[in-house]
């Protein structure tokens, strides 16, 4: 048989928590005051 995957976290998983990954979608390198963060997209117009 195949291995499978457990996705049932385990008590230790539990108690230890989980890493937030999406801290980085709010850190800017290019802060704008109109903005808010500036996406470094150009348009045209």
């Amino acid at each position: 048989m195949a291995d499978t995957q457990n996705y049932i976290e385990t008590e230790r998983e539990r108690e230890e928590g989980h890493v937030d990954t999406r801290a980085r979608n709010h850190e800017c390198e290019r802060p704008d005051p109109n903005l808010g963060c500036d996406p470094g997209i150009d348009v045209a117009g």
